[in-house]
């Protein structure tokens, strides 16, 4: 058996939120002018990166992700950044804390929100969720 991969990972979770949010989900960043701004409707989600640590015992292999999925949101005429960011950051976590995966040729463990941490991007206009998770897998059939 091969242990799992963070490129099977990030498949899984861009799968899963895909399906149970109503905004466009990109990986790793959303798409972008030449000059920078951003080329997707607000608000949306980004699966960044992912710190990986492998892990391996005498039976089984795994692997230890710590992954950063960031949220976007900026005013409308009939809500602030501020809970429109909120209430998607909720629907991130109600999508991925303690739901199954389905990640190829590995076995799901467990997915647990570490951190929510929000701020404001430089150009003032845009609120952004920084949401970290930390996935467990193993092995298929261990």
């Amino acid at each position: 058996m091969t242990a799992p991969t963070y490129a099977a990972l990030r498949q899984s979770l861009f799968t899963k939120l895909d399906a149970d949010l109503s905004v466009d989900v990109w990986s790793p960043k959303a798409p972008q002018s030449d000059d920078g701004e951003l080329l997707t409707p607000f608000p949306f989600v980004v699966i960044v990166q992912a710190n990986e640590s492998p892990w391996n015992t005498k039976s089984t292999r795994g692997l230890d992700a710590l992954v950063q999925i960031d949220a976007y949101a900026r005013t409308t005429a009939t809500d602030s950044a501020e809970s429109l960011i909120g209430n998607l950051a909720s629907q991130v976590r109600e999508a991925l804390e303690r739901q199954p995966l389905t990640v190829t040729g590995a076995h799901w463990v467990t997915t647990e929100l570490e951190s929510i941490i929000p701020g404001w991007e430089d150009n003032g206009k845009t609120r952004r969720a920084v949401l970290l998770f930390r996935v467990i897998l193993d092995e298929t059939g261990a």
